[in-house]
């Protein structure tokens, strides 16, 4: 049964510009301590998600309520599935702004039917206050945030010779890949622009990731990969 890929919007004010070390791919050249700047779901102001200082990084709950979570006879979100994460803003203005592009590797159902429970993969981190999965990831469901959860996916990550992975695409000048409307396949770019205005997830079947791919690849020279380490935050966008 055929993938479901989305474009997800995510509100700038939500956002963070982050200064990290990290594994990253520049100009298609390994850089094993590359260090710059990231825009990730702000620090210290809620959940982070995706959350990407654990590898692999964790999708759990920012509007996957409105995904096919669950197996059904069309597409639906599954490994090879692709979410395209951008600003919520930036699309307002007919900019498509790209903070994360993941390819999902593996899922982690959530169990308990009343309340939730973690899925085994995760359980050790439980109420474990020195985990940074539990702090900054898991622990929203259990605060009365989320309660809805029932996956976290997992990005499939950069290995060699891997074509398809999860990244973080910066442009030249070092700021997050823009795409404007006006260069997207007009069919693609009506789907796309039908759902800005209520920031509904943008179902995408395989003809329109492969024309968003293309373009990404074209405007991306930067892509942070793994072993995401914080090192300093910016002002919040």
């Amino acid at each position: 049964m055929p993938c479901a890929h989305y474009i997800v919007f995510h509100p700038d004010h939500a956002r963070q510009s982050v200064k990290v070390n990290a594994t990253t791919l520049v100009a298609g050249h390994l850089n094993t301590a590359w260090i710059g700047d990231v825009y990730v779901d702000a620090i210290g102001n809620g959940n982070e998600d995706p959350y990407v200082f654990h590898d692999p990084w964790l999708y759990s709950y920012c509007h996957a309520s409105q995904l096919r979570r669950n197996i059904r006879p069309d597409s639906f979100l599954q490994k090879g599935s692709v979410m395209i994460f951008v600003s919520g803003q930036e699309a307002n203005n007919d900019r498509l702004t790209i903070d994360t592009f993941f390819v999902v590797g593996d899922i982690q159902k959530w169990n308990g039917q009343d309340s939730p429970e973690l899925p085994a993969k995760f359980s050790d981190h439980h109420n474990n206050s020195g985990s940074a999965l539990w702090q900054r990831h898991f622990k929203f469901p259990f605060e009365g945030s989320h309660i809805r959860v029932s996956h976290t996916y997992e990005a499939e990550q950069w290995v060699y010779g891997k074509e398809l992975f999860s990244f973080l695409p910066l442009s030249a000048n070092g700021g997050r890949t823009t795409i404007q409307f006006d260069n997207i396949d007009v069919a693609l770019r009506n789907k796309i622009k039908s759902k800005v205005k209520g920031k509904y997830p943008v179902l995408l079947e395989d003809a329109d990731l492969k024309i968003l791919t293309a373009l990404i690849e074209t405007n991306t020279v930067t892509k942070v990969l793994k072993d995401i380490v914080f090192l300093s935050a910016r002002p919040r966008l």
